[in-house]
């Protein structure tokens, strides 16, 4: 008698499950990081254009004179900078975070036997 009988899915199927489900994970990650990445260049790259302004302004005060004018100036490129260095931290920190977030799932699926997808770039692309 068939009453009691349970079909059970195959280990094969449940494994290709498991990677695809862990490969998403790291790849979603991956993603993010390389967004972040990219955001985090941008800030650079404006950070970079505002300290050379300010230093040419600074520059300027110097031989011309326009101390007030250009005083407020460098105030401006200053505060930027500030904002600047605090949002490239901040975007450094998640990078951080992310990585272990990364290592983390990497290390649970290689201990529980699952094959893991390739690891977060390591910020050179």
């Amino acid at each position: 008698m068939a009453l009691f009988r349970f079909r059970t899915r195959s280990p094969d199927r449940d494994l290709r499950t498991d990677i695809s489900r862990f490969a998403g994970i790291r790849q979603a990650v991956d993603e993010v990081c390389a967004a972040i990445e990219r955001e985090r260049g941008g800030f650079q790259r404006r950070y970079d254009e505002v300290a050379m302004n300010a230093a040419f302004s600074l520059e300027n005060m110097e031989n011309e004179g326009e101390t007030e004018k250009l005083s407020a100036r460098i105030d401006d490129f200053t505060q930027t900078m500030e904002s600047f260095t605090q949002r490239i931290a901040f975007l450094e920190k998640q990078l951080v975070f992310l990585k272990g977030v990364d290592e983390t799932v990497a290390d649970f699926a290689d201990k529980n036997g699952i094959v893991a997808a390739e690891p977060v770039s390591d910020g050179s692309a």
